[in-house]
């Protein structure tokens, strides 16, 4: 009986310490990746190379959210200094064995189109949703998100 229950107990501690697929968690869920992505996402932090520039990110995009759908749509909706909305609209996948968020824009209300891009995975919890990205200057993005 004790070597079923130690065989028992390194199961699951195999279990869980292998199932972390991102870095800040979590280690095992029962809802989908799918599932915990599609929300109504509101803007919690906005971090700079590591420097939270929420503050700043929020005078500029009075309103922001990124709604996403389990069958792959998104909508991402921002407010310019209180005045000019713009709507963005795509799909998103998940991509490199799950761990990246790619964005595909399809249209946009005002303004030019963006290049498709893709965000590493920190986080993926029901509640919270952590992503982050290299701009074509090296910058590194971090955006935690939480439901609208």
């Amino acid at each position: 009986m004790k070597k079923l229950l130690v065989i028992i107990l390194i199961g699951f501690t195999l279990l869980f310490s292998e199932c972390k697929k991102y870095p800040e968690g979590p280690s095992i869920s029962f809802r989908s990746k799918k599932e915990r992505i599609a929300n109504n996402w509101k803007l919690q932090k906005y971090i700079e190379n590591d420097v939270d520039k929420t503050a700043d990110f929020n005078n500029i995009n009075t309103k922001w959210n990124l709604l996403t759908t389990k069958e792959g749509a998104y909508t991402i909706t921002r407010e310019f200094f209180g005045v000019a909305t713009t709507t963005e609209k795509g799909t998103w996948a998940l991509t490199a064995g799950n761990k990246n968020f790619a964005l595909t824009p399809t249209s946009i209300s005002a303004g030019t189109l963006p290049s498709p891009s893709s965000w590493q995975i920190l986080k993926l919890f029901e509640k919270e949703f952590w992503v982050r990205s290299y701009d074509s200057n090296n910058k590194k993005i971090e955006y935690h998100l939480i439901p609208q």
